[in-house]
């Protein structure tokens, strides 16, 4: 994966910091009680979402389709050239983009169940490739991680799991094992804003399911390294913790470990 910073065009160029992922019709999650009916032509996406620390948000974007940056490109050189001196250097250039939102955000407020303090969230969204991109707060992005993360496929008419996503203070210690060394970091992580560290666990067999959810129909995701990018509209920026099998890293550099070499720079 190449260039994922110019995947976030279309989701910048009308938002003001820090990203927003907005509510519309290409996500709609399920909730408790509701009938779990999968559409043919829809993809499904499976979290859980500790929130015994906190209630952050998953944030995932959708790399777009070449016809979709395309249309992008052609609406902002419209606007550039509509905006003359005012609208200063083209690559900086922000303005109103009415195409389809990518940057998408799986919230644990509107759970398809709880269990404990896990809220379980399933959502339909278009089937494509995703980033998991970073956490937030009621819809807007907190903390992205840059520094290296994962990518996964989802596919229509599935539910593709991603397992279960734990938060923490970076400064501090924790007692999550997959959150073993992002966190206890002491006083620079705690500076005008403090860091949190995240892990994703890989589904499990006995991860619990919504009620209504035909486990026949539900896969692991299947992950991929993706390596640093760079993101101007977020307060804080991590990395995903390392993953066995999946992710890792080396003095900084992000390693797909399935592939045996570096995630490079996006």
């Amino acid at each position: 994966m190449k260039h994922l910073l110019r995947c976030l065009l279309a989701c910048l160029a009308c938002c003001a910091t820090p990203l927003a992922a907005k509510e519309t019709p290409e996500i709609r999650q399920i909730l408790a009680g509701e009938p779990v009916q999968l559409a043919a032509t829809r993809a499904y996406v499976l979290v859980r979402l500790d929130t015994d620390f906190f209630k952050f948000s998953a944030h995932i974007l959708r790399i777009p389709s070449a016809e979709e940056m395309e249309a992008y490109e052609a609406a902002k050189r419209a606007a550039f050239d509509k905006a003359g001196k005012k609208a200063g250097p083209y690559e900086s250039f922000v303005f109103d983009y009415g195409g389809r939102p990518n940057f998408l955000s799986l919230n644990p407020k509107k759970p398809a169940a709880m269990t404990g303090k896990i809220a379980l969230v399933l959502a339909e969204i278009p089937p494509g490739d995703y980033v998991l991109y970073g956490e937030g707060l009621n819809n807007y992005l907190y903390q992205c991680f840059c520094f290296g993360t994962v990518g996964f496929t989802v596919r229509a008419g599935t539910v593709t799991d991603l397992g279960t996503m734990f938060f923490a203070k970076a400064w501090a210690p924790s007692p999550i094992p997959e959150l073993a060394g992002e966190v206890d970091l002491g006083r620079t992580a705690v500076m005008d804003y403090g860091l949190f560290a995240t892990a994703l666990r890989p589904r499990r067999p006995d991860d619990a399911l919504p009620a209504g959810l035909d486990p026949a129909l539900v896969s692991p995701a299947t992950f991929h390294a993706v390596g640093p990018f760079v993101d101007t509209n977020t307060l804080l920026m991590n990395r995903l913790a390392a993953i066995p099998g999946v992710l890792a890293y080396d003095s900084g550099r992000v390693i797909d470990v399935a592939e045996g070499k570096e995630a490079l720079p996006n």
